[in-house]
């Protein structure tokens, strides 16, 4: 696997391997930063954190296949702790940026309604949401990354797309 080939190189100190992973998936790591800080500058913060934190740690992830998970659980640590630093409660309605490529196909009413559905869930709920769909992550790389079985994260995951049903009405999901 090409992927595995290019995070192996970057393990090894290769700048030019650790580039091209970090451009192949920068797209949906900005989402999954922007889905908890609904702000397009502080998602932007805490992707570079990210970045540089991955960049600085590569050389102590042992298995290069759950590269996209360690570097996830780095990302989902950094947007907590910036939320913890600012203390700040978002409103949903606050910031929300028309350039993210996961909202283009949406009107501004729909993108409010989903994102304001998310917000309501459980705090468990959210973070499977924000990772399967946000981040395209499967069943099995969420529960690596929460650090919780599959089921627990098929639980979850059903609990917070039945609330989500319920508060959007069923043609919506």
């Amino acid at each position: 696997m090409v992927i595995e080939e290019q995070v192996k190189l970057a393990i090894q100190g290769d700048e030019k391997a650790f580039e091209y992973l970090m451009d192949i998936n920068k797209e949906g790591f900005y989402r999954t930063a922007y889905a908890y800080v609904k702000n397009e500058a502080d998602a932007l913060d805490i992707l570079q954190e990210t970045v540089y934190k991955a960049y600085m740690s590569i050389g102590k992830l042992k298995e290069p296949k759950y590269f996209k998970t360690w570097i996830t659980r780095i990302l989902i640590n950094n947007a907590k702790d910036f939320m913890k630093k600012k203390n700040k409660v978002l409103s949903i309605m606050d910031n929300l940026s028309d350039t993210s490529s996961y909202y283009e196909s949406c009107g501004i009413d729909e993108k409010l309604d989903i994102l304001s559905s998310i917000e309501k869930l459980e705090h468990k709920q959210k973070n499977v949401i924000v990772l399967k769909y946000f981040q395209n992550l499967t069943i099995t790389e969420i529960s690596e990354v929460l650090d919780c079985p599959t089921g627990t994260v098929k639980t979850h995951l059903n609990k917070a797309l039945s609330r989500l049903r319920i508060s959007m009405g069923k043609e919506s999901i």
